[in-house]
């Protein structure tokens, strides 16, 4: 272990080392002791904001008003379309992946392969003073293209405005940038969006939200609903909101965010059809959950500090056949089926499955990045720790699982994050990145690492 995570340090000590000697790292020209993403004024439109419009006019699209994690558009004048978008190609491969074999545990190196993880198209037109629609299209994977999110809005004001379609929630510092690649620390989403392990669906279909500007500082706030995890259903009624306290100039971001599932709800997928997109297992019958979390995010110079903590407290009723139908497939560790069944020396049937479910899942993460600009570009380091704690989910992705705390004796992992991102231009980013997975394993406590290059753009005109 110690041999392996020596390698991992080198490594990241030597791309940075070498970075540095190449384009030698400056204090930005401006010299105003900030660096470039608080000092920037942001232009086009992102998925990550999707903010209110303020009027802006066309010469706002220069490369130069580009900043660091932050790529939003204000707004567009009267009758103005916005066709915009990102996307990525990645390599990655895995070292040193345990797995069991007649008892013993073995590892192995994963293939390299290379992935398109992010490809959006995004348009944003303002149909009136007050009224602006949006459309998202993915494809992701480089292959079909879909729906991913569509909106449309009315602002009464600053402080009131309502939003409906299949809108991303406001909730932490993340759900809505996802697919904004460029603009952010990192090539993973934090555990709470990992989509192998979603703690509640990502989108939401009626949301008002607004600011409100306070002596110093903005409290903004938002509260939304649809139709559940698992579609409609008589009786459920979900509510998502959040609210968060911007102070210091916009540098410092203090929030909370939190949903009720307003009854028992079900899956998006049955057993056998992957993961799901949603918040609740496909061997649950019905499940009673909420989420509560709280972030930060702080920024003084060239330094940018985030965290968040995530809690999802289930109550839930098990599917007996469901349950049979994923121990079969999926062959859950000895912890798991000491969960699922009465009696685990005992047959799997419908009558020996454990019905009742209750039980939390925890992730938090801290990130840490430094944005500096070269004679090159745009330099910034970053490292980040993941936590992430689930007793109920199982490895296998196809019947459910996530591969990550599904694969632990006892459904936890800790991951460490180093990496680099450099910026030649604001609309392009090359990640630079290499984990290490932390987790008990057949009794014993194991990790294996991965490297990830991920180079993505952004692309677009206001009309």
């Amino acid at each position: 272990m110690r041999t392996i995570m020596a390698m991992g340090k080198s490594l990241c000590a030597s791309m940075i080392g070498l970075l540095v000697l190449v384009f030698g790292i400056n204090t930005p020209a401006w010299s105003n002791g900030k660096s470039s993403s608080q000092a920037a004024d942001t232009s086009l439109v992102s998925a990550a904001t999707e903010a209110s419009p303020q009027a802006v006019t066309a010469d706002t699209t220069s490369e130069d008003e580009f900043g660091f994690g932050e790529m939003s558009l204000p707004g567009l004048t009267l009758n103005e379309l916005s066709i915009y978008g990102y996307f990525a190609t990645r390599f990655e491969k895995t070292f040193a992946e345990p797995s069991l074999e007649s008892k013993n545990i073995v590892k192995r190196d994963a293939p390299a392969e290379f992935l398109y993880p992010s490809f959006n198209l995004l348009l944003q037109h303002q149909i009136s003073n007050k009224c602006k629609a949006f459309i998202n299209l993915n494809g992701a994977g480089g292959e079909a293209v879909d729906l991913r999110n569509f909106w449309g809005e009315y602002s009464a004001s600053a402080a009131l405005n309502l939003r409906m379609g299949k809108i991303y929630r406001k909730f932490g510092l993340y759900n809505e940038i996802l697919d904004a690649v460029p603009t952010y620390y990192g090539i993973e989403p934090p555990e709470l969006f990992d989509a192998d392990h979603l703690m509640i669906s990502r989108t939401t279909a009626l949301m008002l939200y607004g600011s409100i500007s306070p002596p110093s500082g903005i409290f903004n706030y938002s509260v939304s609903t649809d139709n559940g995890e698992g579609g409609a259903a008589e009786g459920v009624v979900p509510l998502g909101y959040d609210v968060n306290y911007k102070f210091g100039g916009g540098d410092f971001t203090l929030g909370l965010s939190g949903y009720f599932s307003g009854g028992a709800t079900t899956s998006d997928v049955v057993v056998g059809d992957g993961s799901p997109k949603s918040g609740v297992l496909p061997w649950m019958a019905a499940d009673k959950f909420s989420v509560l979390g709280g972030y930060f995010e702080a920024k003084t110079g060239a330094l940018t500090l985030q965290a968040e903590y995530w809690r999802a407290s289930h109550n839930a009723k098990r599917d007996p056949e469901a349950v049979v139908a994923m121990i079969a497939g999926a062959a859950p560790n000895a912890a798991q089926l000491r969960r699922f069944l009465n009696n685990p020396g005992a047959a799997v049937e419908a009558g020996n499955v454990n019905v009742s479910a209750k039980y939390d899942i925890k992730t938090w993460y801290v990130r840490a990045g430094f944005s500096q600009e070269t004679r090159a570009g745009e330099v910034a380091p970053y490292v980040q720790w993941d936590y992430y704690s689930n007793p109920e989910t199982i490895a296998k992705k196809k019947f459910g699982g996530d591969n990550e705390a599904g694969v632990a004796d006892d459904g936890v992992f800790n991951k460490s994050t180093v990496g680099i991102v450099f910026r030649p231009i604001p609309q392009v980013a090359a990640k630079l990145d290499q984990s290490f997975h932390f987790y008990k394993f057949n009794g014993e406590d194991v990790n294996y690492w991965e490297i990830r290059c991920d180079v993505s753009l952004l692309f677009g005109q206001v009309f």
